[in-house]
Protein backbone atom coordinates (compact mmCIF):
# COMPACT_ATOMS: atom_id res chain seq x y z
CA UNK A 1 0.00 0.00 0.00
CA UNK A 2 2.80 2.46 1.04
CA UNK A 3 4.21 1.72 -3.00
CA UNK A 4 0.74 3.05 -4.50
CA UNK A 5 0.75 6.06 -1.92
CA UNK A 6 4.26 6.67 -3.01
CA UNK A 7 3.36 6.33 -7.12
CA UNK A 8 0.01 8.63 -6.37
CA UNK A 9 2.52 10.99 -4.30
CA UNK A 10 4.80 11.38 -7.39
CA UNK A 11 1.65 12.02 -9.89
CA UNK A 12 0.08 14.91 -7.57
CA UNK A 13 3.01 16.56 -7.48
CA UNK A 14 3.62 16.54 -11.40
CA UNK A 15 0.47 17.18 -11.52
CA UNK A 16 0.47 20.30 -9.01
CA UNK A 17 3.30 21.48 -11.29
CA UNK A 18 1.10 21.16 -14.25
CA UNK A 19 -1.79 23.08 -12.68
CA UNK A 20 -0.07 25.65 -12.07
CA UNK A 21 1.62 26.10 -15.18
CA UNK A 22 -1.01 25.89 -17.10
CA UNK A 23 -3.11 28.61 -14.65
CA UNK A 24 -0.60 30.78 -13.57
CA UNK A 25 2.23 30.48 -15.14
CA UNK A 26 0.91 30.67 -18.87
CA UNK A 27 -2.76 32.82 -17.94
CA UNK A 28 -1.78 35.33 -15.50
CA UNK A 29 2.51 35.94 -16.55
CA UNK A 30 3.14 34.98 -19.71
CA UNK A 31 -0.48 36.32 -21.06
CA UNK A 32 0.40 39.80 -19.98
CA UNK A 33 4.09 40.15 -20.23
CA UNK A 34 5.21 38.55 -23.60
CA UNK A 35 5.05 39.89 -26.98
CA UNK A 36 4.96 37.25 -29.85
CA UNK A 37 7.36 37.48 -33.05
CA UNK A 38 5.60 39.24 -35.75
CA UNK A 39 3.18 37.24 -37.70
CA UNK A 40 2.34 34.78 -34.22
CA UNK A 41 -0.70 35.41 -32.04
CA UNK A 42 -0.03 35.30 -28.37
CA UNK A 43 -2.72 32.34 -28.07
CA UNK A 44 -0.78 30.43 -30.52
CA UNK A 45 2.38 31.30 -28.86
CA UNK A 46 1.08 30.47 -25.48
CA UNK A 47 -0.02 26.93 -26.92
CA UNK A 48 3.25 26.52 -28.35
CA UNK A 49 4.58 27.48 -24.57
CA UNK A 50 2.25 24.69 -22.87
CA UNK A 51 3.00 22.26 -25.17
CA UNK A 52 6.79 22.23 -24.43
CA UNK A 53 6.01 22.95 -20.79
CA UNK A 54 3.65 20.04 -20.27
CA UNK A 55 6.29 17.58 -22.24
CA UNK A 56 9.43 18.92 -19.36
CA UNK A 57 6.78 18.42 -16.70
CA UNK A 58 5.86 14.82 -18.30
CA UNK A 59 9.35 14.44 -19.00
CA UNK A 60 9.81 14.82 -14.68
CA UNK A 61 7.49 12.74 -14.43
CA UNK A 62 8.58 10.01 -16.23
CA UNK A 63 11.64 10.29 -14.57
CA UNK A 64 10.54 10.45 -11.39
CA UNK A 65 8.60 6.90 -11.60
CA UNK A 66 11.99 5.56 -13.30
CA UNK A 67 13.62 6.85 -10.12
CA UNK A 68 11.42 4.68 -7.83
CA UNK A 69 10.39 1.91 -10.16
CA UNK A 70 14.39 1.00 -10.85
CA UNK A 71 14.95 1.80 -6.77
CA UNK A 72 11.93 0.19 -5.07
CA UNK A 73 11.57 -3.22 -6.78
CA UNK A 74 15.23 -3.42 -9.25
CA UNK A 75 18.33 -2.28 -7.35
CA UNK A 76 18.59 -3.46 -3.59
CA UNK A 77 19.86 -1.38 -0.71
CA UNK A 78 23.48 -3.52 -0.37
CA UNK A 79 23.65 -3.75 -4.10
CA UNK A 80 27.48 -3.79 -4.44
CA UNK A 81 27.15 -2.71 -8.16
CA UNK A 82 25.43 0.36 -6.96
CA UNK A 83 28.55 2.03 -5.20
CA UNK A 84 26.79 6.10 -5.33
CA UNK A 85 22.97 6.27 -5.52
CA UNK A 86 23.40 9.92 -5.70
CA UNK A 87 25.18 10.10 -8.90
CA UNK A 88 22.56 8.06 -10.50
CA UNK A 89 19.65 9.82 -8.91
CA UNK A 90 21.49 13.33 -10.23
CA UNK A 91 21.66 11.76 -13.73
CA UNK A 92 17.85 11.34 -14.08
CA UNK A 93 17.90 14.81 -14.28
CA UNK A 94 18.93 14.56 -18.06
CA UNK A 95 15.27 13.25 -19.06
CA UNK A 96 13.72 16.72 -17.77
CA UNK A 97 16.82 18.52 -18.87
CA UNK A 98 16.34 16.92 -22.58
CA UNK A 99 12.93 18.62 -22.77
CA UNK A 100 13.81 22.01 -21.31
CA UNK A 101 16.19 22.26 -24.12
CA UNK A 102 13.88 21.53 -26.63
CA UNK A 103 11.04 23.49 -25.59
CA UNK A 104 13.73 26.73 -25.16
CA UNK A 105 14.64 25.76 -28.89
CA UNK A 106 11.56 25.08 -30.06
CA UNK A 107 9.67 27.81 -28.76
CA UNK A 108 9.63 30.85 -30.92
CA UNK A 109 11.57 33.84 -29.35
CA UNK A 110 9.15 36.79 -28.56
CA UNK A 111 9.61 40.32 -28.30
CA UNK A 112 9.60 40.45 -25.46
CA UNK A 113 9.27 37.81 -22.25
CA UNK A 114 10.99 34.97 -23.61
CA UNK A 115 13.52 34.76 -21.12
CA UNK A 116 10.51 34.35 -18.30
CA UNK A 117 9.04 31.42 -20.81
CA UNK A 118 12.78 29.62 -20.46
CA UNK A 119 12.73 30.22 -17.06
CA UNK A 120 9.40 29.06 -16.21
CA UNK A 121 10.69 25.67 -18.57
CA UNK A 122 13.88 25.23 -16.37
CA UNK A 123 12.13 25.73 -12.90
CA UNK A 124 8.81 23.22 -13.91
CA UNK A 125 11.33 20.66 -15.06
CA UNK A 126 13.68 20.37 -12.27
CA UNK A 127 11.73 21.23 -9.63
CA UNK A 128 8.78 18.72 -10.41
CA UNK A 129 11.52 16.06 -10.59
CA UNK A 130 13.60 17.12 -7.62
CA UNK A 131 9.92 17.31 -5.53
CA UNK A 132 9.12 14.14 -6.47
CA UNK A 133 11.86 12.53 -5.61
CA UNK A 134 12.50 14.10 -2.59
CA UNK A 135 8.90 13.68 -1.19
CA UNK A 136 8.06 10.53 -2.77
CA UNK A 137 11.20 8.14 -3.27
CA UNK A 138 11.59 4.13 -2.18
CA UNK A 139 11.74 4.45 1.55
CA UNK A 140 15.17 2.30 1.46
CA UNK A 141 16.33 5.61 -0.38
CA UNK A 142 14.17 8.45 0.85
CA UNK A 143 17.37 10.42 1.84
CA UNK A 144 19.10 10.12 -1.35
CA UNK A 145 18.16 13.24 -3.17
CA UNK A 146 19.62 16.14 -1.74
CA UNK A 147 18.23 17.72 1.21
CA UNK A 148 15.42 15.00 1.51
CA UNK A 149 15.72 15.27 5.38
CA UNK A 150 14.65 18.13 5.24
CA UNK A 151 10.94 17.79 3.47
CA UNK A 152 10.49 14.19 4.41
CA UNK A 153 9.54 14.40 8.29
CA UNK A 154 7.48 11.09 8.06
CA UNK A 155 9.22 7.69 8.40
Amino acid sequence: MKYVAHILGIIIVSSVFYLFMNYVEKDLVLSGYVIPPAGILLSQWLDSFKFWASTGIFASLTASLLWYIIFQWIVKVNDSAISDKRIIWLSFFILPVIFIMLGIFYTKQAEAGSWVANLFYVLNGLFCYYFATALFSPSSFKYTPLWASKFRWWK
